[in-house]
């Protein structure tokens, strides 16, 4: 009778097991803060700043002027590209140079090897006309008789003349891919000086020409990183600007727990001082390595834990504040 008892208490342990383990998954929770994507607003030119309307924090509106400043392209940088204009013209002589030498040589070469041919047949023809004068004057010899195509100095003849006959095509080859080369020449050289002087005129209209940066959407103006008056270099961060509310947040997730969250998991994320602000969020980033969970995002600050970053994008309608403590609680399909 007491085996019974026996399978009824195994039954109750594992449904309390699973019963917890469910409950978990529902209830993961997490700590993070919510962060507003920003954007770094700079040019690819100096500029000098001649007004600036914004400062750090402050709200704007899209289209609203930021700051105007005055472009400004130093005569140091028209003479680099007039010296690099000038640097690729002279490369572009001595490699002219080079060809016209390699043609000469070419030529040479041909010239040299043909004519020791032609010094060769001519010596055996040579040699045979002296041969027929001799043997003119004896009449049991027909003096007019043709030479065997197998005699000797017919067989030399003919393999200096097929010597001949490849010394040309070889020639008429080198020649013909040494003048492609030639008549492709600096291409890339005169466009590359094409572009810089399409460049340098380019910045010359451009001189002077007065730049308006505007908020290119509703937001809120973070550092601003010049003042009126000042220089500013290419590339150089002038203001960063953010959206108007935050769209992600950056939560962590224990080590311990790491296979709780998968790209694409939704929590609902709360506001720590204001419970009633309650959105729900989605996967969509994970760090790729163990990291120190901040002490703001620990549950106990005092102890150090380690764990994975989680990315969570947010509704654009979030009320949330730049940094601000968030809860959010796993939701499990």
């Amino acid at each position: 009778m007491r085996f019974p008892y026996i399978i009824l208490i195994g039954i109750a342990v594992v449904s309390v097991w699973m019963l917890n383990g469910r409950y978990y998954q529902e209830e993961l929770t997490l700590f993070g803060f919510a962060e507003t994507k920003e954007t770094e607003i700079n040019l690819n030119f100096s500029v000098m700043v001649d007004e600036l309307n914004v400062l750090s924090g402050q709200s704007v509106k899209e289209g609203q002027l930021l700051l105007r400043a005055k472009r400004l392209d130093s005569d140091i940088k028209f003479e680099d590209q007039e010296m690099k204009i000038s640097e690729i013209n002279a490369k572009k002589r001595i490699w002219r140079s080079e060809q016209e030498g390699k043609l000469k040589t070419l030529e040479s070469s041909y010239l040299k090897k043909m004519g020791e041919v032609n010094t060769q047949i001519d010596a055996i023809n040579n040699k045979l006309a002296q041969q027929k004068e001799l043997y003119e004057g004896l009449d049991y010899i027909e003096a007019n008789q043709d030479l065997p195509a197998n005699h000797p100095s017919k067989m030399r003849i003919a393999a200096y003349e097929e010597e001949r006959r490849n010394i040309e095509k070889r020639y008429q080859l080198d020649l013909t891919n040494l003048q492609s080369i030639i008549a492709k020449g600096t291409k890339d050289d005169d466009e590359t000086i094409k572009r810089l002087r399409a460049e340098y005129k380019h910045v010359q209209d451009n001189k002077e020409i007065v730049v308006d940066i505007v908020a290119p959407t509703d937001g809120l103006i973070g550092n601003v990183h010049c003042k009126e008056g000042e220089h500013i270099t290419d590339f150089r961060t002038l203001i960063s600007f953010y959206e108007p509310n935050p769209t992600l947040v950056k939560a962590y997730v224990h080590e311990d727990y790491l296979v709780k969250v998968d790209i694409g998991d939704e929590f609902k994320i709360s506001s720590i001082k204001d419970i009633t602000q309650t959105y729900t969020g989605k996967v969509v980033g994970l760090g790729s390595r163990i990291v120190e969970i901040p002490a703001r995002m620990r549950k106990v600050p005092e102890f150090k834990t380690y764990g994975r970053e989680v990315v969570i994008r947010l509704p654009a309608k979030s009320k949330f504040l730049q940094n601000e403590k968030l809860i959010l609680i796993g939701i499990k399909s």
